[in-house]
C-alpha cells in the first residue's frame, strides 16, 4: 500500500514537471500585447544591457560607421557622409519607447547649444514602430528641430547592430569613425560629458 502511494506521488510529480516545462504560459498570467521594452535607465553607472545573437557582430567604437541614406517625413533624402558637422549623434528611437521620448528634449537642447560642432540624426525604427501615422503624429506634435529620419525597412537598424532602443552612436565625420556607442537612455549631463570628451579628440 505504501509503495503504491509513493509510486502515485512520483507519477503526479513527473506529470507536473512535464506540464510546467512544456506549457509555461499556463503559469504566467502576465499579458503583454505591445512591443518588448527593456528599461536600462535604472543604473546610471552603466550604459545599458542586452543579449547579442551569436551570429551578429556588435558595431563598436573605433569601427567605421556603416552607410546611412534615409528619407525624412517629407521624402527628402539625407546621406550621413554629407552632414557638414564635426560630429553626428545617430539616435535610434520609436514612438512606443518611453526612454527614447524622455531623452528627445535633451537631444534638442544639445544640438541647439553645440550647433557648430554636432548634428543629431534621430533615426526612427519605422519597421517596428506602431505604423506611419503614429510616427507622423509624433513628429508633427513634437516640434523638434533636429533631423528625424525613417528606417522603413529596418536595414540601417540591422547594419548598426542595434539591440535595444534608445541606442546612440557618435560618429566623427572626418573619417566616419564611431567614437562612442551608448546603449540606453542618456541624461543631459551624460550628453554634455560626451561632448566635452569629443572636443579633446
Amino acid at each position: 500500500m505504501v509503495k503504491n502511494i509513493i509510486a502515485l506521488t512520483v507519477i503526479i510529480g513527473l506529470i507536473g514537471i512535464v506540464i510546467f516545462t512544456n506549457f509555461p504560459t499556463i503559469f504566467n498570467k502576465e499579458k503583454n500585447d505591445g512591443p518588448n521594452e527593456f528599461d536600462v535607465t535604472g543604473d546610471t553607472s552603466v550604459e545599458g544591457e542586452f543579449i547579442m545573437p551569436p551570429n551578429q557582430q556588435l558595431l563598436k567604437e573605433g569601427m567605421k560607421a556603416p552607410g546611412l541614406v534615409l528619407e525624412n517625413i517629407q521624402g527628402e533624402e539625407l546621406n550621413l557622409t554629407e552632414v557638414n558637422k564635426e560630429f553626428v549623434f545617430i539616435n535610434f528611437w520609436a514612438t512606443w519607447c518611453k526612454p527614447c521620448i524622455e531623452e528627445m528634449p535633451d537631444l534638442e537642447e544639445l544640438e541647439q547649444k553645440y550647433k557648430d560642432l554636432l548634428q543629431v540624426l534621430a533615426v526612427n525604427a519605422t519597421s517596428m514602430d506602431n505604423g506611419m501615422k503614429a510616427v507622423e503624429d509624433f513628429i508633427s506634435n513634437g516640434k523638434y528641430d533636429f533631423t528625424i529620419l525613417l528606417d522603413k525597412d529596418g536595414k540601417v537598424y540591422d547594419n548598426y547592430s542595434v539591440i535595444n532602443i534608445p541606442t546612440t552612436f557618435i560618429v566623427r565625420q572626418s573619417d566616419q569613425q564611431i567614437i562612442k556607442r551608448i546603449n540606453g537612455m542618456m541624461t543631459y549631463d551624460q550628453m554634455e560629458q560626451y561632448v566635452n570628451e569629443l572636443q579633446d579628440k
